[in-house]
C-alpha cells in the first residue's frame, strides 16, 4: 500500500511538473540549469500542500499554547501530560483498563495506536503481532479475523498483570466512545498503511461530529496522514518523527540506533540507512505539506532551539516518552512543551497536590525537597515501568 500511495504522490508531482513546464515552454522562457527544476519543486510544493484546520479545534484539543498568556490566565487549561498508550507502563497498553485507569487519575488526553484486522475491523494495537503482549507466535494481526483475536489475554507479559487479569484487545470505535463520554481528548496514532485504516478512520470523524473537537491523527508516513488530511482537511493532523525509523527498531541518545530491522540483510539495510537520511532532511518540510497542527518528537532530539523553530510555524511540539520525574520536571519547567509518558507515577503537579493536601512539604518553594520526592518516587519505580 505504501508503493501504491507513494506512486499516486509521485504521478501527481509529475503532471504537475509537466504543466509547469510546459507552460514555460510556450512562453519561450529559458531559464539557467537547475532553476527550472527548483522552481518546479516549490511550484509543487505550494500547489499539493493542504491547508491547516480551525484554530479552536486545535486548541481544544492541545490546550493553549504553554507559552501564550492564556496559559498564564488559564493554567489548568495546559496540556503536559499525555498518557501514551493510556499509561502502558500502568497498565495494559491500548485496553479500555489502561483507559479507565487514566480517567480515574484524571489524565484527560491519551495516545492510542491504530491498526486494522483481516476483516477489517479498527482494533488498537501498536505491533504489527502479539508476541510481546502475550507470548503467542502470532506475527500480523492484518492476516487474522477479529473474532480469533479479540478473546486473547493481552495483558499475559505486563508487569502489574496481577491487578490486570484476563485484558482484551479493545475497537476504536469503543474506546473513542468511552473517551468521548469522558472528556478526555485522544491522539490517535495510525499504524499500518491500507486503505481500511484511512477510510476507518474518516467513518470515526464523520460519524463523530465532536471528534474534531476532542482527537487529533498522526503517523509516521506522511503519505497515509496527507491522505486523510486530504479528505478532510478539518481533521487535526501531527507528524511523528523519530531518527533511523527505517533501520532500526529503537532508538536513544547513549546509544544511538540500535536492534536493526535486518541485520543480517546488509544491501537492504543499508538501502535503509539511506532512506534514513533522506526522511532526516525532508520530515520537516513533510510536516508543513501536510499542514500539521503538531509534532511528536523522540525526547532525545528535542531541545530548546527545536521547540522555538515549531513554535515560530505556529504548530506545538511534544516529546515522546518522558517518564522519569526529573524529565517531566525539565520539559514543564524549561522546555514548557507537552510529553507523552508511559506512566503517570511521578507527575509533579500530583506531587504538589498531594503535598498541600497532606502539608508533607513545608519548603516547597525550594528546589531541594520537591527534587527529593520526584527522586523518591523515580527510586521506586520497577524496571518494568522505566
Amino acid at each position: 500500500m505504501f508503493f501504491t500511495v507513494l506512486s499516486l504522490v509521485i504521478n501527481t508531482i509529475y503532471y504537475v511538473f509537466y504543466l509547469f513546464y510546459f507552460s514555460l515552454s510556450l512562453s519561450h522562457t529559458v531559464l539557467p540549469f537547475g532553476l527550472d527544476i527548483g522552481l518546479l519543486g516549490f511550484s509543487a510544493y505550494y500547489l499539493t500542500r493542504l491547508r491547516k484546520p480551525e484554530p479552536e479545534n486545535v486548541s481544544s484539543i492541545f490546550g493553549p499554547e504553554p507559552w501564550g498568556k492564556e496559559s498564564m490566565q488559564n493554567p489548568d487549561k495546559v496540556v503536559r501530560c499525555i498518557a501514551h498508550r493510556g499509561a502502558g507502563l500502568d497498565a495494559p497498553e491500548n485496553t479500555m483498563e489502561a483507559f479507565k485507569y487514566c480517567v480515574e487519575r484524571d489524565c484527560n488526553i491519551v495516545e492510542l495506536d491504530v491498526r486494522t484486522s483481516k476483516d477489517g475491523k479498527l482494533l488498537l494495537l501498536h505491533d504489527q503481532g502479539l508476541e510481546r503482549l502475550t507470548g503467542m507466535d502470532i506475527s500480523n494481526v492484518h492476516h487474522m479475523d477479529w473474532d480469533k483475536i479479540k478473546d486473547i489475554d493481552v495483558g499475559a507479559t505486563h508487569p502489574n498483570r496481577k491487578q490486570f487479569k484476563d485484558v482484551h484487545l479493545c475497537l476504536l470505535d469503543d474506546a473513542l466512545d468511552y473517551l468521548l463520554a469522558n472528556k478526555v481528548k485522544v491522539i490517535i496514532d495510525v499504524k499500518g498503511e491500507d486503505k481500511q485504516v484511512v477510510a476507518g478512520i474518516l467513518n470515526c470523524f464523520a460519524t463523530r461530529p465532536t471528534l474534531y473537537q476532542s482527537a487529533a491523527v498522526t503517523c509516521f508516513n506522511p503519505f497515509v496522514l496527507y491522505q486523510i488530511r486530504r479528505n478532510d482537511p478539518q481533521i487535526v493532523g501531527a507528524l511523528s518523527y523519530r531518527p533511523y525509523c527505517f533501520s532500526s527498531q529503537d532508538y536513544d541518545a547513549e546509544r544511538g540506533p540500535n536492534n536493526p530491522r535486518f541485520a543480517d540483510n546488509l544491501p537492504l539495510h543499508s538501502v535503509l540507512r539511506l532512506a534514513d537520511m533522506i526522511h532526516s532532511l525532508v520530515w520537516r518540510w513533510s510536516a508543513r505539506w501536510c499542514a500539521v497542527s503538531a509534532v511528536l518528537l523522540h525526547k532525545d532530539i528535542v531541545s530548546p532551539s527545536e521547540i522555538q523553530y515549531w513554535r515560530w510555524l505556529g504548530i506545538r511540539c511534544a516529546g515522546w516518552c518522558v517518564n522519569r520525574p526529573l524529565e517531566k520536571l525539565y520539559w514543564r519547567g524549561v522546555l514548557k512543551a507537552p510529553y507523552l509518558a508511559n506512566t503517570l507515577l511521578g507527575e509533579p503537579d500530583v506531587s504538589e497536590k498531594k503535598a498541600s493536601e497532606k502539608d508533607s512539604y513545608s519548603n516547597l518553594d525550594r528546589p531541594g525537597p520537591l527534587v527529593d520526592k520526584l527522586l523518591e518516587s523515580d527510586r521506586k519505580m520497577s524496571s518494568g515501568q522505566n
